[in-house]
């Protein structure tokens, strides 16, 4: 039952959220999946591989709706340059879930990270202006 009342709630913050708060719940979705994903590579359960492919391809997946959100015609250099981030995101995403490499893995939650705050930030700007 909690896990229902959960999901009602989240899906009432999405849709009543701004763009900008949808950006910032999508990207810690991301960091969350990462996160689990580096969690899961300090098992010593054989099943974790499968765990950790799972966590890196829903974040994959998240990356990928970002970068098909992007307006190319009116976003200018800024789509342009988050376009060349989230391809970089992904294809890294993959060789980390390749190898299995956790410190790759931590590099782009890292990244994530940092462009969270970013956006926190300039939706507190636009909300007091």
């Amino acid at each position: 039952m909690a896990k229902s009342i959960t999901s009602a709630y989240q899906k009432v913050q999405a849709n009543t959220a701004s763009p900008g708060q949808r950006v910032i719940m999508v990207y810690k979705g991301i960091s969350k999946s990462i996160s689990e994903a580096i969690d899961e590579s300090e098992s010593d359960d054989p099943d974790r591989f499968f765990r950790i492919n799972d966590k890196i391809q829903f974040a994959q997946k998240l990356i990928m709706e970002l970068q098909m959100a992007l307006d190319m015609e009116r976003g200018g250099d800024i789509a342009a340059n988050l376009n060349k981030l989230y391809t970089f995101w992904r294809r890294y995403l993959t060789e980390a879930n390749v190898a299995k490499d956790k410190q790759k893995l931590q590099h782009v939650l890292d990244m994530v990270l940092d462009l969270t705050e970013s956006w926190i930030a300039a939706e507190k700007s636009l909300r007091g202006q």
